[in-house]
């Protein structure tokens, strides 16, 4: 019996499985969706919304956790580092955007196609979308559409006017042609 062995094992040892966890969270907060297996995703799920929590706190503290459930923050070559830039985006996109949210923010979407490899089942994990770019986005749409319907008619006009002029350049053209051989 598994009395008190919470989490799934997903079929790798230990470490691997804390690797594998991190660098998916590492991939959802730089991309805010990612596709995976249902059970991974699952097993994703507490470890998203505990960086989220974490970084709406915003201290000090709350930054040195995020850094020991992420990995190390220590580069040994030259450039930038994956951890620092994730923190940079927790703190400037991901925790302003879920200030008032007590908690959730992450969704799961089950697709309907399987890897092919292996034939599992798939499915997207991503962080909610903005509230203020979902209205901005639907209103958009519905502005895009009656520009769209307004710059018909002008377009329309502009063709049958380019039209019009291409006929009278090709009669024009073969009347020069045959001015000239006539006089040769």
């Amino acid at each position: 019996m598994r009395h008190l062995k919470t989490g799934r094992k997903l079929g790798v040892s230990v470490p691997h499985r804390k690797a594998m966890l991190r660098s998916l969270t590492l991939a959802l907060i730089e991309r805010d969706a990612i596709r995976t297996t249902p059970a991974r995703a699952k097993e994703l799920r507490w470890y998203a919304d505990r960086v989220v929590t974490l970084a709406k706190r915003g201290d000090v503290h709350s930054r040195r956790q995020i850094v020991k459930l992420l990995g190390s923050t220590q580069t040994y070559s030259t450039g930038e580092n994956r951890v620092r830039k994730v923190l940079d985006r927790l703190y400037s996109s991901l925790a302003p955007r879920f200030k008032n949210r007590p908690g959730g923010y992450t969704q799961l979407i089950r697709l309907a196609q399987r890897r092919s490899g292996d034939n599992a089942e798939l499915c997207v994990f991503r962080y909610l979308p903005d509230p203020e770019s979902e209205k901005a986005s639907k209103g958009d749409k519905g502005s895009k559409k009656a520009k769209a319907a307004s710059d018909k008619k002008p377009a329309k006009q502009a063709k049958a006017a380019v039209a019009e002029d291409k006929p009278a350049k090709t009669k024009a053209a073969p009347k020069a042609k045959s001015k000239k051989s006539a006089e040769e």
